[in-house]
């Protein structure tokens, strides 16, 4: 089967990256052919130049990456779509593939696609294409209700969790829940005795990610536990900021059991000082082999948002568990209630788990216990990992999607389901279509 692969150009794709090239992957090692284009709304396109291509690495897709700042697609594959002529242009090429896959659903009310009424235009292939699109969050009514206006030619969406699959039930386009495609290989890891007493945590620095809470965490933890940070984004940028760091990311005296002579220091630096080793974005290698020589994985992320609507778990988590690095998160991430038991996810069987609304000392102390498990401990988070990583395995993920682009019944939950258009997304949509994108 040919299939091909699309990226619209967003903001900070984070653990997109990761899924699409493991998808790719597991689509490849089925036996398919995968083309992966980035579409841009212009008149005509040029070489994406990258001055600096340090932590760049090449993987499935055969394109460079980088963890904060997306792919380097070659010209022929930066696709313009602006205009009658361009939109001709991908109709012919698109059309002459099986199965087109939307990596982004629809395009973003970035402030660069004011005006584009082009958009709908692309997804007008013969009715012998099949198409899905992939959900990443819970967002679909807030944020790209405006999914329906295209729903006649999607076959199904692939939701990558309970949240994500929960949140897009106010389209009328058939649901599947399908996991994050993942590695799954029998690679040895260093057993837990021999595994370093610290954590790696990284991610995309957005508010809801929390990784302050973390940052906050680590003055109360030992000084010789290992303490690594990566990642990046626009919370990173506040919390480090020499003039514009936010008022929350400094020492109170509302910060109990910590030394008031920290009082009025950012909460960075008091960490820094206190063994925080940052290393910035790293690549998904790096990342792994970190995760390898540490004993945990600190996933900080949670939202009272999120959790009202389905567990909104990260591919990070998994990670983890691949490379032998027990999974500590927080409730309202993993799950939908305070005591943590998600769908897929369960505490003290899968990952342990830090309350969304801990003190700093709290978090401290439930880093340290884990760090320092005996290895019976250990052992049996290890065994309950090896029976829930079948599950993301990115061979059996792509399975599920030449499903999905037949319609037939798939993912977690084995069954493709519809929803129905509320009237409060369905009014945003189309003031959306009308007011924003000019359709």
């Amino acid at each position: 089967m040919k299939i091909l692969i699309t990226m619209y150009d967003i903001n900070n794709p984070g653990g997109i990256i990761n899924h699409n090239e493991n998808l790719i992957a597991g689509l490849k090692e089925l036996g398919h052919s995968v083309d992966f284009v980035e579409l841009l709304w212009r008149d005509r396109v040029t070489d994406k130049r990258i001055s600096d291509k340090t932590g760049f690495e090449e993987k499935y897709s055969g394109y460079p990456v980088h963890q904060g700042k997306g792919w380097i697609f070659p010209t022929g594959k930066r696709i313009p779509y602006k205009g009658r002529e361009n939109i001709a242009w991908w109709l012919d090429f698109a059309n002459q593939f099986d199965l087109v896959i939307w990596q982004i659903p629809v395009p973003t009310k970035r402030k660069d696609n004011k005006g584009n009424n082009d958009w709908p235009q692309l997804y007008a292939l013969d009715p012998a294409v099949n198409q899905i699109a992939i959900i990443h969050d819970g967002n679909l009514a807030k944020s790209y209700p405006w999914i329906e206006h295209i729903s006649e030619h999607l076959s199904g969406l692939a939701c990558v969790h309970p949240c994500a699959y929960h949140g897009a039930e106010t389209t009328t386009i058939p649901r599947a829940m399908i996991f994050n495609p993942q590695e799954i290989d029998d690679h040895p890891v260093p057993k837990w005795v021999d595994k370093e007493k610290g954590f790696i945590s990284l991610q995309t620095f957005k508010a809801w990610k929390h990784v302050d809470d973390l940052v906050r965490s680590m003055p109360h933890m030992k000084k010789d536990t290992v303490k690594y940070l990566a990642g990046g984004g626009i919370e990173y940028n506040y919390m480090t900021s020499k003039d514009k760091c936010k008022e929350n990311y400094f020492v109170s005296a509302t910060d109990a059991d910590i030394d008031p002579r920290e009082y009025g220091r950012k909460i960075w630096d008091v960490a820094l000082d206190n063994g925080m080793s940052w290393l910035g974005y790293i690549t998904e290698t790096a990342g792994k082999q970190y995760m390898q020589k540490l004993r945990c994985l600190i996933d900080p992320s949670w939202s009272k948002a999120y959790s009202q609507v389905g567990d909104h778990f990260n591919r990070v988590v998994v990670d983890g568990m691949l490379e032998g690095a027990i999974p500590i998160a927080r409730n309202l991430g993993i799950s939908t209630n305070k005591d943590g038991v998600g769908e897929v996810f369960k505490p003290g069987e899968h990952y342990v788990m830090v309350p969304y609304n801990a003190a700093p000392k709290e978090f401290a102390d439930i880093v340290e216990e884990v760090v320092n498990f005996p290895e019976q401990e250990a052992e049996k988070y290890y065994a309950n990992h090896r029976e829930l990583l079948k599950k993301f395995e990115r061979k059996h993920i792509a399975e599920q999607y030449i499903e999905l682009g037949a319609g037939l019944p798939c993912g977690f939950y084995g069954e493709v389901e519809v929803g129905e258009q509320d009237e409060k997304s369905l009014t945003k949509s189309r003031r959306t279509l009308s007011e924003f994108f000019g359709v």
